[in-house]
């Protein structure tokens, strides 16, 4: 017969495991997400949306960062909190019984999980975007043999550290094909050279130096009227783009960011069942308006002083070249949309072009159709591309077939370089 205390020990040791060695486990991921990847039939489905996982007993979960893994835990023995960083780009998990998760030998209960810093890898396309003379880098993942995804393509001046433009296609749903081929304009960029991104080469203006212009120029702003933030505004696209910001940084007027900007992207979500391709840009140099009467000589550009020397001019428009994917054959599938990124804009003053916002069926009875007029929101126009392609700085021309020669100007207002690297918000001096 057994002691009375050993059947007391043993009773109080098994009250201490969980009592289900069956069930899930539960992964929890929080941006910058993971992408997951999942096998349905014969495709595969990627999804970047941070979510909580229901893993069964003995199943697997994939999970790809480009710049590796923060994991967050509970120890199984302690159940205490403690962290794991992972270099590693993949991240195969396995729920073991007990609902706790094993990889390389270690466990981990309830993990929370989220990408290093990068989502994406980056590389250069030996396909270049259309009327680029300049390196064609994007943003994208391989998936073994032809398998990929491609978020964003950028236009890029290495030698300025200067974005000419950004391109991406629109996809609003949760999960998306890997294939070897995509929907929209990036279809033909590739994948062929993995560069390894230095965040250390693409200098950005820092909020500080904003703010310390701003100070200097109270007469004329406030200080919060600009704000340094990223070209590319809607939320789920930046969301994709996560760690790489320096590359496509500007200043922006915050009415516009904030307000019409935001509108026309929200406008572009609620246009149901449609894909659009998208290319952003920024376009010449803001400047003191001039008064009747005063020599245009009187006008001054703003440019933003910088710690080591180096001078930042604010871009006087930023611009979205819009395509609607599935074609209407209405004549306004294609049409730009520019912001006037200014305080200083008066109603009616524009010749850029006559608007034609209401004519866009997706955007007429939308809130950006009703207050995109008002400056206070910030000013922006729809306009033809023929009537605008001339007049924006490295606007890459309309879509369809490539052409050798832009119909826009291929290079921006000349900038004034004498060091190596001189900033990615449009014109430097």
């Amino acid at each position: 017969m057994f002691p009375i205390y050993a059947v007391i020990v043993g009773l109080s040791v098994l009250s201490l495991l969980p009592q289900d060695a069956s069930g899930s486990c539960s992964l929890s991921t929080v941006a910058p997400a993971p992408f997951h990847l999942i096998s349905f039939g014969s495709k595969q489905l990627l999804s970047d949306t941070p979510q909580t996982f229901e893993v069964q007993t003995d199943q697997t979960i994939d999970l790809f960062c480009a710049s590796g893994f923060i994991i967050n835990f509970e120890t199984v023995d302690y159940n205490e909190p403690s962290t794991k960083t992972l270099t590693e780009t993949k991240l195969t998990m396995e729920c073991r019984p007990y609902q706790y998760f094993t990889h390389d030998g270690k466990n981990y209960r309830t993990p929370l999980v989220r990408c290093r810093k990068e989502v994406l890898q980056l590389f250069e396309s030996e396909t270049s975007l259309p009327n680029c003379t300049d390196m064609t880098l994007v943003l994208g993942s391989k998936f073994g043999d032809k398998r990929l995804i491609k978020n964003a393509a950028l236009c890029y001046d290495i030698i300025a550290t200067q974005l000419k433009y950004i391109a991406y296609t629109t996809i609003f749903k949760e999960h998306r094909i890997v294939a070897e081929t995509q929907l929209g304009q990036l279809n033909d960029v590739g994948l062929n050279i993995q560069v390894n991104y230095e965040e250390n080469l693409f200098w950005i203006i820092s909020r500080r130096e904003l703010n310390a212009y701003l100070a200097k120029e109270k007469q004329l702003f406030s200080e919060d009227t600009f704000q340094v933030g990223s070209l590319v505004q809607d939320v789920t696209v930046s969301r994709q783009l996560a760690g790489y910001e320096n590359l496509m940084t500007t200043v922006w007027f915050e009415v516009l960011r904030s307000g019409n900007w935001k509108h026309w992207t929200t406008a572009m979500h609620d246009a149901i069942g449609m894909h659009f391709d998208i290319r952003l840009g920024v376009s010449g140099v803001l400047e003191l308006p001039t008064v009747a009467g005063q020599s245009c000589n009187a006008s001054r550009s703003l440019r933003i002083a910088l710690d080591d020397g180096r001078y930042v001019t604010i871009p006087a428009h930023i611009w979205a070249h819009v395509h609607a994917v599935e074609e209407t054959g209405t004549g306004l599938d294609e049409f730009v949309i520019i912001g006037h990124n200014s305080p200083f804009y008066r109603s009616g003053s524009s010749d850029l072009c006559p608007s034609m916002c209401n004519q866009v069926s997706w955007l007429r009875n939308s809130v950006f159709a009703s207050l995109h007029e008002f400056p206070v929101l910030g000013m922006v126009q729809c306009c033809r591309v023929e009537d605008v392609a001339h007049k924006l700085d490295n606007f890459p021309g309309s879509f369809g077939p490539r052409t050798t020669e832009g119909t826009g100007t291929t290079e921006p207002t000349a900038p004034k370089m004498d060091f190596p690297f001189s900033g990615v918000l449009g014109t430097v001096e």
